[in-house]
Order: C-alpha cells, then structure tokens, then sequence
C-alpha cells in the first residue's frame, strides 16, 4: 500500500500541466522589482540611504560587503538600481530569463545586506521569488526566449513546481500568523497603535472622535482578524467553496494596508498573485478568451505525466526543491532558539516573516569620556548618524553597539586618544514603560568585539502596560529615573542639550576663526 501511495505521489508530483500561472508570476515579480528599484532612486532616496551616512551597518560577518565604486561621476549605487531596473524589464518580457531573475533578486539581496537596517520583509519576498524563477521554466513562454529559441517553447510545467510557488508566496502568512502568537499581539498591541495612527472612518472621523468601546472594538478587530487572515487565507484560497471569500477579504486587507500603511508595492504583489492559489486551469481558460480561442494552441497536452528521461531531471529539481522548502521552514524558527523576548533583542527577528509585531520606540545618548582630563560630554546617536538611521538603530542592541563603536572613531579623530563610552538608551516596546536596554555602566568602546550580548545588553523589556504608555519622547527625561552617569540630564529634555551642543559648535568654530585671524608670530 504505501508502495502504492508512493506512486500516486510520484505521478501527481510530475503531472504536467498548463505553465500560465508561472509566465503570470514572472511578469509581476518584474513589475513588482521595477517599482521597486525606482523607488529607490526616485528623488535620490539612494543618497539618503547609502551616501549621506557616516558609515552604513552592517551584518557580523558580512562587513566585507562594500558600496559599490563610483563609476565616472556616477554613483555606483545609482547603476546598481538602473541594473536591476534593467533586469526587471528583461525578466518581464522573457529576455535572458534566468540571467535576469538572478540579477534582480542579487539587486535586491544586495541592497539588504550592505545596509544593515534596510530590512523589510517584502524586500526579502521579491528576492525569494525572483530566484526562484530563475530554478523555474519561466521563460518557456510569452517570451523573447521562447521567440528568438534560447528555450523551447513550452505550455506545461510539472505540478510539484506550482507546489514550489504557492509554498513561496503562503508561507509569509502562516509564520506571520504564527508570530502573532503571542502576549503582545494577542493582548491588542501594537494593533491599537496601528489603528490610533491611521485609523480615519468617513463620517466617523479617527481615534480621538471614536468612543472607548469602539476604539477596543477595532482594536480587537485588527488583533484577532489579522491573525485569523494570516492562518487561514491559504488554505480558504485553495479550498474552492471558500475561493472567492477568501479574494474579498484580501483585498479589503489588502487596500486598507495600501491605504493606511507605507509598504510600497506589497500589497498590490500579494493580491496580484492570489491568482497563484487557483487552479492552473482558471489563467488558462481566460487567457485564451483574451486571445480567442486557437491562437496559442500547443502540441503539449497538460493531461499524463513527464517522459521518464525528462522525469529524472525533475527529480533532481524536486530534491533541491525540497531543500529549499527546508531551509525555508527553519529559518522563522530561529526566534524559539535565544532566550527572550525577539520584538526586544531582535535575535531571529529577521528573514522569519515576523510583521507587524513591535511598535518599537527609542531615545538614545551617550557620555563619551576623556579619562585624560576628566571632561566628558553628552551627545546624542545623530552625531554620527543620520536621522533615518537613527530612526531604526535608536531601539536595536546590535547598531547601539555599533554606533558606540562609530563615536569611539569620532572621539579619537576630536584628539581624545583612549575615549570611554557609555549608552542612555531608553526603549518602549509595545506601549511599556521605557526601559534601558543598555547598561549604562558599562563602557562600550572597552569591549571586544565578539563580546557576549550578556556583557551589555539588558533583556527585559519590563511589564506590559494597558493603558499604554503614551508619554512624547522631549518628557522621558523627566518622567523616568535616570541612572549614573547620566544624572546630569534629569529633569531636562533631548531638545536643551540639542540646543547646547549647537551653541558650543558655535562657539568652537568662533574659536577657530578667531585663531586664523590671528597675525603669525613667525618672522
């Protein structure tokens, strides 16, 4: 029996049939990248990003990862977006297929992993799938290379490589949903800072107007609906009574997220490739109303199964399939392996489909020390970082760390030879009080660098609060106690040291001019 059970496996693994749904992934994983890519330098936001910063961070390991070298008067970032855009426009329309799907997914995979804090899980979506195609007969069809015989011409694909896709494009639903397992989500955060922020009804009006119970209803809503969409939308898509329902409820998730959110193209590739989840029949039957029917016909029929000789190279393509799917299955499971909360340490929290999980909020000084003289001076992380940067890095342990690093260099270039540093970084997860998620007495710039997380990072984000905390960031200094050596700023706020590190740059360079002005004493 089990022999028996083997065989209907093995033939329905290599049934071929109709390849439209993987020529309709192709062309939107190109446009998906395309915009993608464009975004990118659409107002130089390359710039911004890659080289208006001091320095970029970077993953341990990986920092041999560089910015491309400019070319003539070109950034060579700049042409690393145009070559992508490139890419994007050939896989769309079937040139080089493979080539192609290989240079947008590294265009994409590049841009993750030269800048640390450049994470986002759509990013990291494309990037998959784009790969993908290039293992997949993806240019077999309504292609150049189909056209011009750099690959036959072929209307069929073995069932186990639909499988592949539609692995690809659900599992960030049921690891999403899986990640919402917990006390945070489940209890309404960070949904009612997702609904408090861009939740606005016409004729309604948004939070401040909505009653409490209409506001904890829709917090509700969000918490428990998102899960339930997460876990439940692949199977209701592939199940044909609930087909359709499931398509309705997408796309009011969906269009809410496009509306309310800023996700770029996202939304629009999840619900564009819903289609993957139908029948392969359904694209196939539409497309040739499109055409008329007779106008793409093929000698291949989508009815039996593969040759044996061709079956043998799908078995070697399942068997890498297999491992992909794999790898892919025990990378969201990282988080279970490390002590603590991930939405805090941020141990395992990437490339594991976790969404929308931490409405994570940070402020971040530091005391960098001259044991020399005795003098120190508060600073806060901007002084080496941008502002973007400094949005993302405020409230993750590794770039404190490696922005602490970044002013030790700074204070030896100021002439400082043997700087000490330590970190006040206060950090509000979910609605909790702030709490250090550094200790401050410990002075970073003396810790090698493959020094344990447990030498200077505090793991506890403190107790959940309901009601949230809502307290602005310019009162934290007041609201919280603060502990040595960063007494000093009790009572005060970010705003007042901002205003005097300005007034003593200012007076710095007064000094130096001054000095310039001086008349030589050389005779």
């Amino acid at each position: 029996m089990l022999e028996k059970l083997s065989c209907c496996t093995s033939s329905r693994c290599f049934q071929a049939i109709d390849n439209l749904p993987l020529i309709f992934l192709r062309i939107v994983t190109a446009i998906s990248i395309y915009v993608w890519a464009n975004d990118f330098l659409s107002e130089d936001k390359y710039r911004l990003l890659f080289l208006t910063p001091r320095f970029l961070f970077k993953y341990p390991h990986l920092e041999w990862i560089k910015l491309w070298p400019s070319i003539g008067a070109s950034d060579g970032i700049y042409w690393h977006f145009i070559v992508t855009k490139i890419a994007a426009i050939c896989l769309g329309i079937g040139f080089l297929t493979r080539v192609s799907a290989i240079t947008a997914s590294f265009g994409i995979a590049y841009v993750l992993l030269v800048e640390y804090h450049i994470y986002v899980n759509h990013y990291y979506l494309l990037a998959c799938v784009s790969a993908m195609l290039a293992f997949l007969p993806a240019g077999t069809r309504l292609s150049v290379d189909a056209a011009i015989g750099l690959q036959q011409n072929r209307f069929t694909m073995a069932r186990w490589q639909l499988a592949l896709m539609r692995f690809q494009l659900g599992i960030p639903y049921v690891f999403g949903a899986l990640a919402k397992l917990n006390g945070d989500w489940l209890k309404g955060q960070p949904a009612r800072f997702i609904v408090q922020n861009n939740g606005h009804i016409p004729g309604i009006g948004g939070w401040d107007q909505w009653s409490p119970g209409m506001q904890e209803f829709f917090t509700n809503a969000l918490a428990y609906g998102g899960f339930l969409y997460d876990l439940l939308i692949v199977p209701m898509l592939l199940y044909r009574p609930t087909r359709w329902l499931a398509v309705a409820l997408s796309s009011v998730f969906h269009l809410t997220n496009a509306a309310t959110l800023t996700i770029g193209i996202f939304p629009w590739f999840m619900l564009a490739t819903m289609v993957i989840f139908f029948p392969p029949e359904f694209i196939a039957k539409r497309w040739q109303i499109i055409l008329g029917r007779g106008k793409e016909r093929s000698s291949e029929t989508p009815a039996g199964t593969y040759e044996p000789s061709t079956r043998r190279l799908h078995r070697v393509g399942l068997a890498a399939a297999v491992g992909y799917v794999i790898i892919q299955l025990l990378l969201p499971l990282r988080p279970a392996l490390y002590a603590g909360d991930a939405n805090w340490n941020q141990r395992g929290h990437r490339f594991a489909w976790r969404m929308m999980l931490q409405a994570k909020d940070g402020l971040l000084h530091f005391r960098v020390n001259d044991p020399a003289t005795g003098d120190y001076l508060m600073v806060p992380s901007t002084t080496v970082v941008t502002a973007y940067q400094s949005s993302h890095a405020d409230h993750h342990p590794l770039m404190i760390r490696r922005i602490a690093d970044e002013l030790v260099i700074a204070a030896k270039e100021l002439g400082i030879s043997n700087p000490s540093v330590h970190a006040l970084a206060l950090v509000s997860l979910n609605g909790r009080q702030p709490t250090l998620m550094i200790d401050p007495s410990v002075d970073l710039a003396s810790l090698p660098a493959d020094a344990p997380m447990s030498d200077w990072f505090i793991d506890d984000p403190g107790e959940f609060r309901d009601p949230p905390w809502l307290v602005p960031k310019s009162q934290w200094w007041q609201s919280v106690e603060l502990p040595e050596p960063f007494k000093s700023l009790q009572g005060r706020t970010p705003q007042e040291l901002e205003e005097f590190l300005r007034t003593l740059e200012a007076q710095r360079e007064q000094d130096a001019d001054k000095l310039k002005s001086q008349p030589s004493s050389k005779p």
